[in-house]
């Protein structure tokens, strides 16, 4: 049998009976030289973990041999609860559910949580240790959460991850960065992300981020789309509305980690919407209007959705700015004389596979952004919407119509 059992940071005094009687019958223990020199006088075979000592895979033979070779059973320790980014659920993979026992302890998290006296009611935790950080990701699931804690790691640091959510303008957050818990020379540092940022941390470290408003300003779930207009700041109606942008939306087909192109964005609303979609993908709103700007950037910060770049320019010559990815789906909802140029280029850059929707509102631009799939040789589609919405009129009830709008799809062969 092997037992993976969590140590709390006042050590070997955080263990209960059993898990002491455990560790002193076991012919193998394996843990962090920290965890292991909590038993000197131990006659098990003691296997370092990290550091000097084995890799998983190595650890994961040595205790296979050992099984095979001993009636005694194997110990795993590990740092507070095992199956919170600890090894537990690479031993359970390893060996299977029924040859494992966990016993868990507090976790650092829930220490961290008591030293500073917070409840720890609907956090998420993350973990940049040992990977490679998807920044852009860690910077929306902090967005989009009231409290956060991150294990960090000498190459994603506190520091590093304060600076990237600054640049991700995700900053209303107080951090509390907790070095060496339990230690002698424990340390907890509270500030703001620019204080953070500006400083070093022992490699052994717990980051929290606190957000200082609301934990999301948006009042819906993620996954929803086509939105109520009144939920965005734009001008005069210069927005797309709500039907129209679920049925664009369903056609650019996003996932989680798609890139977007949003050409003529207006207020943002799609590029918003978008980027919710395309949580752990990047979109570009592509604006000339200096008002429209505004616009888009008020809503990214009201929506928290870091993963948006907003860029000033007129199309096609913006969409050439240095480091833009290239998209998944394109969504052009300006353009008018320039809209060849933009699909031209567009066009070019998308990914093989990737979406190009374009709304039009005059039977010109509908035919010119038709005809170029057409000439193109790609997969095409048009579909003409028609919305009327019921307004009153005394006791009785008027339908009141939209503009129509003619909706083109082509997919890149």
């Amino acid at each position: 049998m092997i037992y993976v059992i969590g140590i709390g940071t006042d050590g070997k005094e955080s263990l209960t009976g059993r898990a002491l009687e455990l560790i002193g019958r076991a012919g193998l223990i394996a843990g962090g030289r920290r965890h292991l020199e909590e038993f000197p006088g131990s006659r098990a075979a003691l296997v370092p973990i990290g550091g000097a000592g084995g890799d998983l895979a190595e650890i994961a033979a040595r205790i296979g041999t050992h099984l095979k070779k001993s009636r005694k059973d194997a110990v795993v320790l590990a740092t507070g609860d095992p199956l919170l980014f600890g090894i537990a659920d690479f031993i359970i993979r390893r060996f299977g559910r029924n040859r494992v026992e966990v016993i868990p302890n507090v976790s650092v998290v829930q220490e961290a949580f008591s030293r500073i006296k917070e409840n720890w009611n609907g956090l998420k935790v993350l973990s940049v240790h040992g990977r490679n950080a998807d920044m852009t990701g860690l910077c929306r699931e902090v967005a989009s959460n009231g409290k956060t804690a991150v294990y960090t790691d000498t190459v994603t640091t506190p520091a590093l991850i304060a600076r990237a959510l600054i640049d991700n303008n995700v900053d209303d957050l107080r951090a509390y960065v907790f070095e060496d818990l339990g230690a002698p020379g424990e340390m907890i540092t509270g500030g703001t992300l620019k204080e953070i940022a500006r400083r070093k941390f022992s490699p052994l470290n717990l980051i929290i981020l606190l957000k200082k408003g609301k934990a999301l300003s948006s009042p819906v779930p993620p996954e929803r789309f086509g939105l109520p207009d009144a939920f965005f700041t734009h001008g005069a109606g210069m927005i797309t509305k709500e039907e129209i942008r679920a049925v664009a939306l369903s056609k650019m087909a996003i996932n989680k980690s798609s890139v977007v192109w949003d050409v003529g964005s207006g207020c943002g609303s799609i590029a918003v919407e978008a980027a919710r979609l395309a949580a752990f993908g990047r979109v570009y709103a592509f604006e000339k209007n200096k008002k429209r700007l505004i616009d888009i950037r008020k809503n990214r910060k009201s929506f928290n959705v870091p993963n948006l770049d907003v860029l000033e320019g007129v199309a096609p010559a913006c969409l050439k700015a240095k480091g833009i990815l290239k998209p998944d789906a394109v969504f052009v909802g300006g353009g008018g004389r320039g809209l060849k140029g933009i699909l031209d280029y567009a066009s070019r850059e998308l990914k093989p596979g990737g979406r190009l929707v374009v709304n039009a509102v005059t039977i010109e631009t509908a035919h010119s952004a038709f005809e170029f799939l057409k000439k193109s040789g790609w997969e095409r589609e048009l579909a003409l919407v028609n919305i009327a919405k019921a307004k009153d009129l005394g006791d009785l009830s008027l339908l009141s119509s939209h503009n129509p709008v003619f909706i083109i799809k082509g997919v890149k062969p």
